[in-house]
């Protein structure tokens, strides 16, 4: 059985991400908030004060609910025959839930049927003591949380949506408050349990919350299986950080500092930039747009492992970061020279929280990113990149910087003219506060035609200088024909005359 208890303050996700995840994993989500505002609308509805404890009590004994799913899988709440999911979203009801779930009376209620629910399905709960005392021995436990700044606007984006008008202020003083009751009521206090993986999703997208609390799950509930099963091995694609040996950990992480300085990156660049140079000698076209902006990200179609190390020698002269597979800092020497050059270590295929937060520290900072959208290498060294990730996009929403699009005409060679084209800066303004899958797949999509446009800007530029270059060299050998012709008609009338 699989029980997963997410905790939390409110406006942290949970809702959210514990439906996503009870999605992807074929499970019953039980949205426990949703039982708190029936049983306060259900309170109302019958003119009684949330707050008083005896004539709550006295309704409790005549309560009746019924958690049923629609054809949809939505949960629908019925209390006493009536369905009161359309009205538990009101912001009113958050007030009065939170005064409601603070009366011993109903929480016992509440963890009674929840409880029962629990041992029989396999199931996602979230609220705010699930793992401390609703289902204190589940299997997987989340402690989400974020700034209060941050949870206010997300409330106030989910409100204004809904055409309702709302003063952040007052809305920020509420969570404050809410936040304040929860976590000093006498029964069951909102707190984090002791065995719970505490996410920050301040900086953090829906797609990244879930990854991650679907790693642990399967590594958890892996771990729980080999020990039924006799601790019998059985194979694994997904090493957490905190089972990796700690020296190789040590060589592979590396910490973006924001006072840290950049003059060993400098002292590189100058000593190695006549080898490269000389070696993969790269025009640069459009560079004026990258002096545009003091921090962006820039999006590069990847054809090598060049790609990453040229606009670090014709492109940044100062202060410039890219993303590297974590497998390379292992290697100590080439752990040290990343290091050095700013790179960021990054677990592919996993969700990797601590690299993501580096990313956005950098481009909060103000910093040069380097990042490919594809994700991988383009092997087949054609001009048609394959789909981008949704990766870019979000660091872009979420740091509110502009995108500097970059195309290399083809695969970098040595010993070969190569070019790299740098286009107009440009903004996902537009999409700023995005949260839904949809809208990063959107944003991901404007970049993607951006890059295109700027692979087309790219490919007339490289063929009008080539076209000249062979009309040139056309009139050049048309010319030294016929100079060789004049010289030779001087010859043959020098000794006929």
């Amino acid at each position: 059985m699989i029980n997963i208890a997410i905790d939390g303050p409110a406006g942290a996700g949970k809702s959210t991400i514990a439906k996503a995840v009870a999605k992807d994993l074929g499970i019953i989500y039980l949205d426990t908030g949703a039982m708190y505002r029936a049983t306060a609308y259900l309170a109302l509805q019958k003119g009684i004060d949330v707050k008083d404890e005896e004539k709550v009590s006295e309704m409790l004994e005549d309560l009746t609910m019924d958690i049923k799913y629609d054809e949809n899988g939505a949960q629908r709440i019925i209390v006493n025959g009536i369905d009161a999911t359309p009205y538990l979203r009101e912001h009113y009801m958050s007030k009065a839930a939170s005064d409601i779930s603070a009366l011993p009376c109903v929480r016992y209620k509440m963890v009674d049927l929840q409880r029962d629910f629990a041992s029989k399905n396999d199931v996602v709960l979230d609220g705010r003591d699930i793992g401390t005392f609703v289902l204190p021995n589940a299997n997987c436990k989340f402690f989400l949380t974020a700034t209060p700044q941050e949870r206010a606007e997300r409330r106030m984006k989910d409100l204004q949506e809904k055409g309702e008008t709302v003063d952040f202020d007052q809305l920020l003083q509420d969570i404050i408050q809410r936040d304040y009751n929860d976590s000093h009521r006498e029964v069951a206090p909102l707190k984090q349990a002791d065995d719970a993986d505490y996410v920050d999703t301040t900086s953090m997208s829906i797609d990244d919350v879930v990854a991650h609390v679907k790693e642990v799950v399967h590594i958890k509930t892996k771990k729980a299986d080999s020990t039924v099963q006799n601790n019998e091995k059985q194979p694994s694609t997904i090493i957490p950080s905190s089972e990796m040996d700690k020296k190789t950990l040590a060589r592979i992480k590396t910490y973006y500092k924001p006072e840290k300085s950049f003059a060993f990156y400098r002292f590189l660049r100058v000593i190695l930039r006549p080898i490269q140079m000389l070696v993969w000698p790269t025009k640069v076209i459009g560079a004026e747009n990258a002096k545009k902006v003091t921090g962006a990200l820039f999006t590069c179609n990847h054809y090598s492992k060049m790609d990453s190390m040229i606009p670090y020698f014709v492109l940044f002269k100062k202060e410039a970061h890219a993303l590297a597979k974590y497998e390379l800092f292992t290697n100590p020497v080439a752990g040290w020279f990343l290091h050095k050059m700013g790179a960021i270590p990054v677990r592919r295929g996993e969700a990797d929280i601590e690299s993501v937060k580096q990313v956005l520290r950098v481009l909060k900072d103000g910093k040069q990113l380097l990042i490919f959208p594809e994700g991988t290498r383009n092997k087949e060294g054609t001009q048609q990149m394959a789909e981008f990730k949704t990766g870019t996009a979000r660091f872009a929403i979420k740091s509110k910087v502009p995108i500097v699009p970059m195309i290399y005409y083809q695969s970098p060679k040595a010993f070969r003219k190569n070019w790299l084209y740098v286009g107009e800066p440009f903004t996902l303004e537009e999409y700023y506060g995005a949260r839904t899958i949809d809208e990063n797949h959107a944003a991901t999509q404007v970049i993607k035609e951006k890059m295109d446009e700027t692979r087309r800007l790219c490919n007339e530029y490289v063929e009008s200088v080539t076209k000249k270059k062979k009309k040139s060299t056309k009139k050049k050998k048309f010319a030294d024909n016929i100079n060789q012709q004049t010289f030779q008609l001087q010859i043959i009338n020098f000794y006929l005359n």
